[in-house]
């Protein structure tokens, strides 16, 4: 990733050198940034002459240094914009959120939930910004394991997001359950997860877990049904052929469970954890079968 870094810094600065010294507007790193040609609009922005800035082309000017995975330049040129003292209160909030999120995205979890908090004070009503100002918050905290403010604060991004937005929120709300031990409640929050999410496949899984842990068999065989047909790269893994004979022996199925064993086995290799549990498990299936019959 540095390495990407310098490389996008050194061609911009390359084409800096080469290009003609052009008149510039500050509307046009507005332009390009907004049409989503970020290396344009930072070419542009650095041909600005500096009495012809403006806070809207530095802020634009850093969405696309950040677009174009320069933290460093990104942070350097919101910076600036948090100078002017004309700035709205919105505004500035969302500036806030930017750095938050970029310092959360470089690991800097304490100073992303700053950065979330300088953003809040300046948000008083209920809205969509303010919904992604609780979820930064709340996923700083979780990262540094604090998952009861956490779980608050994914609680307060919920009640404010728009729909589209949604399903992030509640997968990291159910993830912060999980660790809880709220699993009701976590359940309750996987199962809102929209089908075709990014993270539908995840939820599916740990609802499956859910269920097997709870005792709810037929539940847990539905998930891992469901979502070996809908996601099969994501369920073809030893896990969930040991959840399965796990299921079929709670049935006594003791076909689907030999046919799940030997599948398995042919999986696998013998030293997969999860297959050396499944083999266990197996054994005394049958051990315990063989004597029941014998009795």
């Amino acid at each position: 990733m540095r390495s990407k870094h310098l490389i996008t810094a050194a061609l911009i600065f390359g084409v800096l050198l080469t290009a003609p010294a052009n008149a510039q507007h500050p509307i046009d790193v507005q332009r390009l940034s907004a049409k989503g040609e970020h290396f344009d609009a930072l070419v542009a922005y650095q041909k600005l002459p500096k009495r012809r800035t403006t806070s809207e082309a530095v802020n634009a000017a850093a969405r696309s240094a950040w677009a174009l995975s320069l933290p460093k330049l990104a942070i350097e040129e919101f910076d600036k914009v948090l100078q002017d003292k004309n700035l709205d209160q919105v505004e500035r909030a969302r500036v806030y959120l930017s750095r938050g999120i970029i310092e959360f995205q470089e690991d800097r979890f304490q100073v992303a939930q700053l950065y979330a908090e300088k953003s809040l004070a300046l948000l008083d009503e209920p809205s969509p910004l303010r919904s992604k100002v609780w979820f930064l918050w709340g996923e700083s905290l979780e990262r540094l394991g604090q998952y009861g403010p956490a779980e608050e604060k994914y609680a307060k991004a919920l009640e404010e997001s728009l729909k589209e937005e949604k399903g992030d929120i509640y997968f990291s709300l159910g993830s912060c359950q999980l660790r809880l031990g709220k699993f009701e409640k976590a359940r309750e929050n996987f199962e809102q997860v929209p089908l075709r999410h990014d993270k539908t496949d995840i939820a599916m899984r740990r609802l499956a877990q859910l269920a097997l842990q709870a005792g709810q068999h037929e539940q847990a065989e539905f998930w891992l049904i469901k979502g070996r047909s809908d996601y099969p790269e994501s369920f073809l893994d030893s896990w969930v052929d040991y959840a399965m004979l796990k299921i079929a022996i709670k049935k006594n199925d003791r076909q689907q469970a030999e046919e799940v064993t030997e599948r398995a086995r042919k999986q696998y290799p013998p030293s997969d954890p999860w297959l050396v549990l499944l083999e266990s498990v197996y054994a005394q299936y049958r051990w315990k079968s063989s004597s029941q019959i014998e009795d």
